[in-house]
């Protein structure tokens, strides 16, 4: 693990790390970063390493991001939806973080290790959140008696969520935007909840 300021470094440059093209190598992220190339390598074995420590770095700041707008006091479509709200606004400052996150799913075992934390970190939390909404009858998952409908159902959201800002953002659009941000989170809760507002 690097100190905490080369970690710092390395994830504000994590838009280039993930997004450039081609990839830039250990090499060229050290020069990003002002540290010697020997220096990265001491703390990486390769790339794999180094996009692990970024994606998840990303997984915890986006997930605290995103549940500090949670209110546990407010009914499940609004907590939801302040939720996946945040989550867009998150990754559409970052779209490179999408690309980022749906490569680690070929990736190889360092990569695994950032989405387990993904799953941990963001994932996890989103089930809770709709697992009460399915017990208050909010949420519909279709097969409630399936353990696994929930998670499926989560999986989609976050995979929905990637998808459409990196989407947004590879034509040029910007993630961040407050219309783009309403329409994909009104047609992910529709989905999930049938009506807006129930």
């Amino acid at each position: 693990m690097p100190p905490p300021d080369l970690a710092r470094r390395l994830v504000e440059q994590s838009e280039r790390i993930l997004g450039d093209d081609p990839p830039p190598r250990l090499e060229d992220v050290a020069r990003m970063v002002g540290v010697s190339r020997a220096s990265l390598y001491y703390y990486f074995a390769g790339r794999d390493d180094l996009v692990a420590l970024v994606l998840t770095a990303h997984a915890r700041a986006g997930a605290e991001f995103a549940l500090a707008r949670d209110d546990a006091t407010a009914p499940p479509v609004v907590r939801l939806r302040a939720v996946l709200l945040a989550m867009v606004e998150y990754l559409g400052e970052r779209p490179a973080i999408c690309a980022g996150m749906l490569a680690a799913a070929g990736g190889g075992p360092r990569l695994a290790e950032a989405l387990a934390v993904n799953d941990r970190w963001v994932a996890a939390p989103l089930r809770a959140l709709v697992s009460d909404g399915v017990a208050r009858g909010a949420f519909d998952v279709g097969t409630p008696d399936d353990p696994t409908a929930v998670t499926d159902v989560v999986n989609g959201m976050l995979g929905a969520l990637l998808f459409a800002v990196l989407g947004r953002t590879s034509v040029g659009g910007h993630g961040v935007d407050d219309g783009f941000r309403q329409r994909l989170v009104e047609q992910v809760l529709t989905g999930i909840a049938g009506t807006p507002d129930r």
